[in-house]
């Protein structure tokens, strides 16, 4: 173990029947950029009664930088890091839970990062396994400083994967609440490294932490209908109340508490809430309309919808059933992006983009037209209480908007890409959305640096005042744009279940299912050659790829068809598939065009796949005897 005075992190991970995660978690540290010498991994068990020990001598006796402490069970993850965070040795202490994981360069570039600017507390890059935009808005980019910001929470979001000065810790007491389960421990500890930090700052450029969230884990567990949620929410509440009262810090609890209004008081009363057991709803409103009356004067309504306003309004007037009406008749709708078209241009995926605000059964918004206003069509007698303005939408659906991200399917890491979007309202009826464009640059979309060669899913956020989703981008009419370089291949195009991918390198597709065949084949000898359209280039290439043939005669098909019937019950699927074969083919990229080249005998007669993610072209190329062709096959769709 090196000395105290050269260790620049220390780990501290609570571990309480540690599953399969941990080994994630183990692996990740193994993958450190920063070397083993400069930092220490502290494992403090809390009293688990299974394996997990056993689990941690083992680990430990294969590593020089990790340190074990087991002490009696607590109930919750706040002892054990206290525990930590009193052996720890490091300059700066980061805390994990023991089923995350952090990317290569975290602690190598979160410390290099704090130490350059005498950071207190650093915010580094976070995705979550669940939530394609989790925390995006957090990291527009790096930021030295983050105390002056005033649309969002200096340690949003604000759980403690992050790196803290020890020094600074100690020296204010800042340690986790202790006491058995503990819920929003994590934002108890932040507002008071806020409330006495000089300098927090923000990584974003370096992804950091990868919350892997699984069945039964701690923020899982936090349910409404418990009245334990509403005592701690109110616990929260008093703290960041009586923490965050320095003039500097105004704008941060603003927003700070104008969060929890938001999302965790006046969110309660959303689609869910009427499907709630009658004694259920009572004791959760009676609960929220306490809080509300006690924390959240009128002022903070302003920051919602008026879909959250009008709910704010009922509950601080205590109409509970009117309420719980409301939830029903004005459901929360997401926005629903898609890409329209998508072209290679000026070194650049060039997107289209579009949405609307429809859910998964096909509901929207209920809108009724009042000359060029777009009101909500539910009984007007809400109005009659709330005020007939909320009921208003029009200069809501003026403000949406649409932005794109790229998302990596393995590491889970996004990245906001530049967007543009304009709302439309139809002249007449009660249509109405968002259309726009979107850059995916692979060389800098990352932040100014390279995607990563993988897949990476396009997603968006669709965004009303007060409100927005993201959700994963979808269509099934976009034709795919592909386009080679000295690296290799690129693709976007949609996937079978309709979500927009970029493929680097064919990781998910052969290049031959994205392209279309052009004329007729040629042979040379034993080689087969087919030009293929929809591909750009910047460079002439060879790409080797593979192709499904079906090299079996046409008698020998209609032979194998018809025992195939004669085999199967009536009404059963007829298609006969036992004849497909893959192999390998190049793709020859001359002067931006494609010809595909692989080796058939001659005058054979085949069918070949072709194009099958291009939508409206027929998935098989139908080869006959003396180059002769046809297609055949199904319309992708």
């Amino acid at each position: 173990m090196t000395g105290p005075s050269t260790l620049k992190v220390s780990v501290v991970v609570a571990t309480y029947k540690s599953g399969g995660g941990l080994d994630r978690l183990v692996a990740s540290l193994d993958a450190q950029s920063l070397p083993a010498a400069d930092w220490e991994v502290i494992f403090v068990d809390d009293g688990s009664p299974d394996e997990t020990w056993d689990r941690l001598l083992r680990i430990q006796a294969d590593r020089t930088n990790v340190r074990l402490e087991r002490i009696e069970n607590s109930g919750w993850p706040c002892r054990p890091r206290n525990v930590g965070t009193d052996l720890a040795l490091g300059e700066y202490v980061a805390y994990m839970d023991h089923d995350d994981e952090l990317y290569p360069n975290a602690l190598r570039d979160a410390y290099a990062f704090a130490k350059a600017h005498g950071a207190d507390a650093l915010n580094g890059k976070e995705a979550r396994t669940t939530d394609i935009g989790w925390a995006l808005d957090s990291y527009p980019m790096d930021m030295p400083q983050t105390l002056d910001r005033t649309e969002q929470f200096c340690l949003s979001p604000t759980n403690p994967h992050k790196l803290y000065r020890r020094e600074f810790l100690n020296q204010h007491g800042i340690r986790f609440r202790e006491g058995g389960r503990v819920l929003w421990e994590d934002v108890f500890f932040n507002v008071l490294v806020a409330k006495y930090a000089e300098v927090i700052s923000t990584m974003a450029g370096t992804p950091y932490y990868h919350w892997c969230t699984t069945k039964g884990s701690g923020s899982t567990s936090f349910l409404r209908s418990q009245t334990e949620w509403w005592r701690w929410l109110e616990e929260m509440v008093v703290a960041i109340e009586g923490d965050l009262t320095s003039d500097h810090l105004l704008a941060q609890r603003t927003v700070l508490m104008e969060h929890q209004y938001r999302s965790r008081l006046i969110d309660t009363f959303n689609n869910r809430y009427a499907l709630r057991a009658p004694d259920e709803k009572k004791m959760i409103f009676e609960r929220a309309r306490r809080i509300q009356a006690l924390h959240f004067p009128e002022r903070y309504d302003q920051a919602l919808s008026t879909s959250g306003r009008m709910r704010a309004i009922l509950l601080r007037r205590g109409y509970r059933h009117l309420l719980e009406r409301l939830t029903v008749d004005d459901p929360n709708i997401p926005g629903r992006p898609r890409i329209t078209e998508v072209k290679w241009e000026q070194g650049a995926f060039r997107l289209k983009t579009m949405a609307d605000w429809t859910d998964a059964n096909g509901n929207s918004y209920r809108l009724r037209r009042q000359g060029d206003r777009l009101f909500r069509d539910i009984d007007p007698r809400y109005g009659d209480v709330v005020g007939s303005h909320l009921l208003d939408m029009t200069d809501e659906i003026r403000a949406s908007s649409l932005s794109l991200l790229v998302r990596s399917v393995r590491t889970k890491v996004a990245w906001a890409v530049p967007s543009e979007s304009v709302p439309w309202l139809a002249k007449t009826g009660v249509d109405w959305g968002v259309r726009g464009h979107a850059t995916v640059d692979p060389v800098s979309a990352a932040m100014g640096q390279p995607l990563e060669r993988s897949v990476w899913e396009l997603g968006a956020r669709c965004a009303l005042p007060g409100s927005s989703q993201y959700r994963l981008a979808r269509s099934q009419t976009l034709r795919p744009a592909v386009h080679v370089d000295a690296d290799g291949a690129m693709a976007v195009y949609a996937r079978q279940d309709g979500v927009v991918i970029l493929d680097f390198d064919q990781t998910e597709s052969t290049l031959v299912r994205l392209l279309q065949p052009v004329g007729a084949p040629t042979r040379d000898g034993t080689t087969l050659r087919i030009e293929l359209s929809g591909l750009t280039a910047d460079v002439d290439t060879r790409i080797s790829t593979r192709v499904d043939i079906d090299p079996r005669s046409t008698v020998h098909r209609a032979a194998a068809l018809l025992g195939s019937l004669l085999r199967r019950p009536r009404n059963a699927h007829t298609t006969d598939r036992s004849g497909w074969r893959t192999i390998d083919a190049v793709l020859h990229v001359e002067s931006g065009r494609g010809f595909l080249e692989f080796e058939a005998a001659p005058r054979a007669s085949m069918r070949i796949r072709l194009g099958e993610r291009v939508p409206g072209s027929r998935g098989v190329y139908g080869l006959r005897s003396f180059g002769r062709t046809s297609h055949t096959g199904r319309r992708h769709g």
